[in-house]
C-alpha cells in the first residue's frame, strides 16, 4: 500500500487529497447519457390487462347507452305516430256520427206526412183520395160552344 492511496495520507496531506480526487473520479459528476436506437422504450411495453378490461366494460357500456337511446327514440316514435292516427281516426268518427244524425233529421223531415201532403196538395194540386175536385171546363170554351148540363169531375164521374 502505497503512502498516497490511505485513508491516513489523506488526513496528513489535505492537498494531495485533492488531487487525489480529481484524479479518481473526474467523470462521476457529469450525468450518464444513453442513447436507444429504434422504436425507444415503450415499443416492448404491454398494455395492463386490468386496463384492457375497463375499456371493455367501457365500450360495452357506451354501445349499451346509445342502443337504448335509438330503443327510446324508436319506440316514442311509433308511439306518437299510433297516437295521431287514433286521433284522426277519432275525428273521422265525430263527423261521420254527426253527418248521420243530420241524414236522420233529413229523412225524418222529409219522410213525414204531413210535408209530403202539403207538396202534393199545395205544390202539385193534388188532393185526398176520399175528396172530389170538379172541373169546370167551359170557361175557357168559345161562344159558339154551348154549354152543355153535365160537368165532368177530375175522376171523371158525373157531377152530382
Amino acid at each position: 500500500m502505497g503512502y498516497h492511496t490511505t485513508n491516513a495520507a489523506l488526513a496528513y496531506d489535505y492537498q494531495d487529497a485533492e488531487e487525489l480526487r480529481r484524479a479518481e473520479a473526474p467523470q462521476a459528476a457529469a450525468p450518464r447519457f444513453d442513447v436507444y436506437t429504434g422504436a425507444g422504450q415503450q415499443a416492448d411495453q404491454q398494455t395492463s390487462p386490468a386496463f384492457l378490461h375497463v375499456m371493455k366494460v367501457f365500450a360495452v357500456l357506451a354501445v349499451l347507452f346509445v342502443a337504448v337511446g335509438l330503443a327510446r327514440v324508436a319506440i316514442y316514435g311509433a308511439t306518437n305516430a299510433s297516437l295521431n292516427n287514433a286521433a284522426s281516426i277519432q275525428q273521422k268518427l265525430d263527423e261521420a256520427v254527426d253527418e248521420g244524425q243530420n241524414l236522420e233529421v233529413m229523412t225524418s223531415v222529409y219522410g213525414s206526412d204531413a210535408r209530403i201532403r202539403s207538396i202534393a196538395t199545395g205544390t202539385l194540386g193534388m188532393v185526398e183520395p176520399d175528396e172530389r175536385v170538379v172541373l169546370d171546363v167551359t170557361q175557357g170554351a168559345s161562344s159558339t160552344d154551348a154549354p152543355s148540363a153535365d160537368t165532368g169531375s177530375a175522376d171523371g164521374s158525373q157531377a152530382e
